[in-house]
């Protein structure tokens, strides 16, 4: 068996997706060829003065109805999974190779019936010699090319000295009565015109190919680079956690007075030290969540009820909220209860992420409404608060790794500027889309507020 695969394909997967996309486009094309060939039958019958042979009637009207059968045989091989992408088996290569056999072999009696080296037909030879040169490797295409043109030589050959008969659709000098030396030089010119258009096509579409594979290679090398730097920052940061989370452990008892009476002083140094501390675990929590999610190939989809999660995030918050005085409302406007797949840990995430926002950037006496709601296909998660809002210029920035508004620093809200990337990047890799604009509707001038909107498909294929 001829090995069809190119030599440089270092991406087999790449190489089977390919060809199927093209075998595809082959068989659209030539339901194309099948119409051409019935305006061409109905014109040479019932319009064309020309005196037609029997033997060309009946010969086009074969082919006609020929091509249409093979390529509705095509259509459903390349849909009825009978082709495999591995290189023993039936694969997207030798089913381009048949049907490029198929497709020279009804050219070639088409050619013959219309005049051979005088019919108009004989220049798609030129493009099947493109079209395989754009799939097949250059020794297979070379080998297809010198059978079709030794054929078509012997056969113009045969018809000039009266072996076989000619065929002919126009008025033409017949094939017999030319000039040896001109059908010679015609012959020439036919087989170094294709030849040189295999040559040029099969070297461009060679080194296109190995460009492909290269930046294959090159993207392969990063994601491996990027999940060997991911691992190593989570190994750092678990390592880092540890020590904090000891260190946060010995001031809380101290703050308890565990080792007795603390005077003023102190208190208010170690309480810093604990806020700090605070911040410092949860900046590595978020990192360890950043890299995990930049890891994460496979989503762990289930049905997911966005009411009872909520509620819960809720609770956890719930605390901090009313020690800042700030009331949250829930509200769902939905109209039906479709099913909504997604990752539940990711999704907890990105809510947390949200609705603690919506608490920690706003203002005593403030609000926060959470709202579920239906767009088309989608749920639509809206949290809006009446916090202290983003800056106008900055809202395309603000889900950027590590960015943080200019007013959240100016009120002294801390934060580590990775909570709204955190929540796009999950956003995204549910196929979702997020929206944020300020002011959000519910705030003030003084407090302009923060609308976030996620839209979320309900189901995921």
């Amino acid at each position: 068996m001829i090995n069809l695969i190119p030599l440089q394909t270092k991406d087999l997967s790449y190489l089977w997706q390919l060809v199927s996309e093209r075998n595809k486009w082959f068989i659209k094309l030539r339901y194309i060829a099948v119409i051409m060939l019935l305006c061409l039958y109905v014109f040479i019958i019932y319009i064309s003065d020309e005196n037609i042979h029997a033997v060309q009637k009946t010969g086009i009207a074969f082919i006609f109805t020929g091509i249409l059968i093979y390529n509705l045989i095509f259509s459903y091989i390349a849909t009825a999974n009978i082709i495999k992408n591995d290189v023993t088996s039936f694969n997207p290569m030798k089913f381009a190779l048949i049907q490029i056999v198929c497709d020279i072999s009804s050219l070639m009696i088409i050619v013959y019936l219309t005049g051979l080296i005088n019919s108009p037909f004989s220049m798609f030879f030129i493009f099947h010699a493109i079209i395989g040169s754009l799939i097949l490797p250059g020794r297979v295409v070379y080998f297809i090319v010198f059978i079709v043109l030794s054929v078509f030589t012997a056969l113009t050959m045969l018809t000039h000295f009266g072996v076989i008969p000619e065929f002919s659709i126009s008025n033409t000098a017949p094939v017999e009565t030319l000039s040896l030396n001109y059908l010679v030089l015609n012959l020439l010119s036919f087989w170094l015109m294709i030849l040189l258009s295999v040559m040029f096509v099969n070297f461009l579409t060679s080194a296109l190919y190995r460009r492909e594979q290269q930046l294959i290679e090159a993207i392969q090398k990063i994601e491996k680079a990027e999940t060997d730097k991911q691992n190593y920052i989570l190994a750092v940061v678990h390592e880092v956690k540890s020590p904090l989370s000891v260190i946060v452990s010995y001031l809380n008892l101290l703050i308890n007075g565990i080792t007795g009476e603390i005077n003023d002083k102190a208190m208010n140094i170690l309480t810093k030290m604990k806020k700090r501390s605070d911040e410092a675990i949860e900046l590595t929590n978020n990192i360890l969540e950043v890299s995990k999610i930049r890891q994460l190939k496979n989503l762990d989809l289930e049905n997911i009820d966005i009411e009872t999660l909520i509620r819960e995030v809720f609770d956890k918050i719930k605390v901090k909220a009313e020690e800042d005085k700030i009331t949250l409302h829930f509200t769902d406007t939905r109209k039906s209860r479709k099913t909504l797949y997604a990752d539940r840990h990711l999704l907890e995430i990105v809510l947390s992420n949200l609705i603690s926002n919506s608490v920690k950037y706003n203002h005593s006496g403030g609000r926060a409404d959470i709202i579920l709601s239906d767009r088309n296909d989608d749920l639509c998660i809206s949290v809006i608060d009446s916090g202290i809002g983003i800056p106008s210029d900055e809202s395309n920035f603000i889900t950027s790794e590590f960015y943080r508004a200019s007013n959240a620093k100016q009120y002294e809200k801390e934060g580590t500027g990775l909570g709204l990337y955190v929540v796009s990047q999950i956003v995204n890799k549910h196929g979702g889309k997020l929206y944020i604009k300020s002011p959000s509707g519910i705030g003030s001038d003084e407090y302009p507020g923060t609308s976030v909107v996620i839209h979320l498909p309900y189901i995921q294929e």
